[in-house]
């Protein structure tokens, strides 16, 4: 289990996205929720800085970056 770091709210209305760090496997990794709090996805990001996490969450949550539909 690792520690949240930051929340990031869609704003086309699909959910939201946390970042994490696994401070043990020194890895972050984005949890994907919908909008009633149930996680869809886990996506982690092996060797990438807090920075390209978090670029990828927002990224998400303005609608640029898309999850294969099967995930959800």
């Amino acid at each position: 289990m690792g520690k949240k770091l930051s929340t990031y709210w869609s704003d086309v209305g699909k959910g939201y996205a946390e970042v994490h760090v696994d401070m043990k496997h020194e890895m972050f990794y984005i949890k994907y929720f919908d909008n009633n709090d149930k996680r869809f996805f886990t996506e982690d990001f092996e060797g990438k800085s807090l920075r390209y996490v978090e670029d990828a969450a927002e990224n998400w949550a303005l609608g640029i970056k898309h999850l294969d539909e099967s995930l959800r």
